[in-house]
């Protein structure tokens, strides 16, 4: 019965040469390897030689400063999100500013006149931009040494003097780029940190950045790669809108067709009542948003620290918590942090949370989709750790790669359950299918995606649908992540 081996394209019955002939056989070979991308998306400067709205992949600092423009939205973005992820295959993609954007600006007023000599301490995005200040310079004479200061270290903005005022302008046009944070003496006098004898520094407020770019061709450009964690600065309505049509279930890149999977990685800044509102407005499971209050890390930046911290650990094992990763966002001043009662509220909002340790180091709480109420406005958790889509898209990844090497790739033949099959013969029914699935819910087990392995053998089963058609009913049960240990402590007196 050599015709009813199951050779692909050596034609055994017909062939009468004499000799040996090997065909190989990889469909049992395939361990299925997948290799998680991130994205980043963000602005460039018309310095960069980048081509909008086309991916690029990135590999170095200097690179990215090239296609993108040094101190641009993007490159900074990009040498934030490598602090925390340094080996994984990171793209870019470059958008300008919108045509009718709107560059925000900030004042720095000098008062007085300086009556020692000493250091003002100015941070720009936590950038520390030290301006040296000697005895009896005037205001105007210290305004123009923090322009100086300013329009040579690496931030965002541009600053110009008028008399006593610095002004600050966004080096891009939107709302997302404005997000410029400037303080005076942020590590406090522990650290040395005064201001100058004689002298005030009164930091306001002034035009407001409005108007992110349009991301429609940007994301349509992206085409059939994948991108598992995706850095996304804009928290806009559009952007939001934009984001989540990206990975949708139904069209998009969690759907069926497409199964190209990915999560998306935001922050957001503002008190607990503005994140909280935020969070209740979107109702995503592919989106994770960092909220904080009162840090010096714009939310650009902070957004593509939260995704290399959550890309560093999934990598390892989808399955593995990101609960104590560290962060680079800057802590907040001790008291602008959330307290716990105030974290326990946001991630109920949607709103991913993170806490500052003795040391004034961030780390993340605990990370949760934005994914919060059904189809029906009935609250659900379904989808509330953002592990969970990581461990979904790596399972059906790798189901689908192991069936589509030994049942479609081989072109076997589809029969009825209860049909005699020979050893190789290259026939299979619908219950074989099911059962080979068994073997990789056994392996995936074996690594902690996923759970249960006799139950999901137990109800998992297969069914013909149309021709050459077989349908899967496959019972996952992923694994959990350790969030949260309590214990009841009982003591008792002794008599």
């Amino acid at each position: 019965m050599s015709g009813a081996l199951a050779f692909k394209y050596f034609p055994a019955a017909s062939w009468r040469p004499s000799g040996v002939y090997a065909e190989f056989d990889a469909s049992q070979a395939n361990t299925a390897p997948q290799q998680l991308r991130a994205l980043i998306c963000g602005q460039i400067l018309v310095s960069g030689n980048a081509t909008p709205n086309v991916p690029v992949l990135a590999y170095s600092v200097d690179q990215v400063n090239a296609l993108c423009g040094a101190n641009s939205m993007l490159a900074l973005m990009y040498a934030a999100y490598r602090a925390q992820d340094a080996y994984g295959e990171v793209w870019i993609l470059p958008v300008v500013d919108a045509p009718a954007g709107v560059a925000g600006t900030q004042t720095i007023t000098i008062g007085g006149a300086a009556s020692a000599t000493g250091v003002l301490s100015l941070y720009i995005n936590g950038v520390p931009i030290p301006v040296v200040v000697n005895s009896a310079d005037t205001s105007a004479a210290i305004a123009t040494a923090v322009t100086a200061a300013v329009n040579i270290a690496n931030v965002p903005c541009t600053a110009s003097p008028v008399g006593s005022v610095v002004t600050l302008t966004a080096d891009h046009k939107g709302q997302a780029a404005a997000d410029i944070d400037v303080r005076v003496n942020y590590r406090g006098v522990p650290n040395g940190e005064v201001l100058p004898q004689g002298i005030t520094v009164t930091i306001a407020a002034g035009t407001t950045g409005a108007t992110n770019p349009t991301m429609t061709t940007a994301l349509a450009n992206l085409g059939n790669t994948t991108f598992d964690f995706i850095v996304w600065p804009y928290t806009d309505t559009t952007s939001m809108l934009a984001i989540e049509a990206l990975l949708s279930d139904q069209t998009g890149r969690w759907s069926a067709i497409q199964m190209l999977y990915g999560h998306a990685f935001t922050a957001f800044r503002g008190t607990v009542g503005t994140r909280a509102t935020f969070g209740n407005s979107r109702n995503s499971q592919h989106v994770s948003c960092l909220g904080y209050y009162d840090s010096p890390t714009p939310v650009y930046l902070a957004a593509a620290d939260f995704a290399g911290g959550h890309a560093v650990r999934i990598r390892v094992n989808p399955a593995q918590g990101v609960a104590e990763q560290s962060l680079g966002l800057l802590a907040p001043p001790m008291q602008s942090q959330d307290s716990p009662s105030s974290r326990n509220t946001l991630l109920y909002d949607g709103i991913s949370t993170f806490y500052v340790d003795a040391a004034g180091q961030s780390r993340i709480d605990r990370s949760v989709t934005m994914y919060q109420k059904n189809a029906a406005g009935s609250l659900d958790d379904s989808y509330l750790n953002t592990n969970l889509l990581f461990q979904a898209s790596y399972a059906a990844r790798y189901m689908a790669a192991r069936l589509q090497s030994e049942f479609i790739e081989p072109g076997r033949i589809l029969v009825v359950d209860g049909t005699p099959i020979p050893m190789g013969a290259p026939a299979v029914t619908p219950s074989m299918i099911f059962q080979a699935t068994v073997s990789y819910y056994a392996y995936l087990s074996s690594i902690f995606i996923v759970q249960n392995l006799q139950t999901y053998a137990k109800n998992g089963y297969a069914t013909p649908g149309s021709k050459g058609q077989v349908l899967l009913f496959l019972p996952f049960d992923f694994s959990d992540q350790v969030i949260q240990i309590a214990a009841l402590i009982q003591f008792r007196q002794s008599t």
